[in-house]
């Protein structure tokens, strides 16, 4: 993508698809099929693809995370969200994704705003980093665009960090989504500073993810909900293409 006339790397697409197993719960049976849905959004050419399992199963369920793995071709990138918890990542292990996100799951291991609490759970994190690294897994952790929280992340050995965008994708009143707007682009410019990673997700969709795009050093965007629900319009492959001209 070109900006001020000059050429800046392409923010990339991860494709989140958890979504469908929620919809699958209301409708019943065994449709939509997030597995299926991987497999066409990774041939569409996004660049990654997300799935969120939850310690109660309420909606991945670890068979769907299996197939999804298997979907996926070799050299395709499948990246797993769970909560801090032996369970959870006793299971990452086992399936071998790409990379491990770890997000909050109760409120005792988030901050107000959803993001996980770095602070409170740096003991907990520093293991589960550790753990991942001799499996070569690399970590990413799901925090609100907080200095501290960047500062936090790189202290615990995480490789990435997925800036939590709920609530710029939540602000309605012009002067609150310029604030949350600087609030990532500084994030973004402090990740880059410490050599942190940086994606971003929560609530994106074809509107708000534009004025993302160019922040500092952006790799990847993690969308589900807006995709899926385009996908009724249009069909998957067409909503993943849409969003990816967007990023492009």
């Amino acid at each position: 993508m070109a900006f001020g006339g000059v050429q800046v790397p392409r923010t990339l697409l991860c494709v989140n698809v958890s979504r469908l197993a929620t919809l699958r719960a209301a409708r019943g049976g065994n449709e939509p099929d997030p597995a299926e849905a991987a497999r066409i959004c990774a041939k569409t050419g996004c660049n990654s693809i997300a799935v969120r399992l939850r310690e109660d199963r309420s909606r991945i369920q670890d068979r769907d995370v299996l197939a999804i793995r298997k979907a996926i071709p070799e050299n395709g990138k499948v990246y797993l969200e769970i909560a801090l918890s032996g369970e959870m990542i006793d299971f990452a292990r086992r399936v071998r994704p790409s990379r491990v996100t770890i997000v909050p799951e109760n409120k005792e291991d988030m901050t107000a705003q959803g993001g996980l609490d770095v602070r409170k759970n740096m003991l907990e994190i520093r293991s589960a980093v550790d753990i991942f690294d001799r499996e070569e897994i690399p970590v990413s952790l799901f925090v609100e665009p907080e200095i501290e929280m960047i500062d936090l992340s790189k202290e615990c050995g995480a490789r990435f960090i997925e800036i939590n965008t709920g609530t710029y994708s939540n602000a309605t009143e012009k002067t609150e989504i310029y604030r949350e707007i600087d609030r990532i682009y500084r994030a973004s410019e402090r990740a880059a500073e410490v050599r942190i990673r940086i994606n971003a997700g929560c609530g994106l969709n074809y509107t708000n993810v534009a004025p993302l795009v160019h922040a500092k050093e952006l790799l990847e965007v993690n969308i589900g909900h807006a995709i899926i629900e385009r996908a009724d319009s249009v069909g998957l492959s067409t909503a993943v293409e849409e969003m990816m001209a967007i990023l492009d």
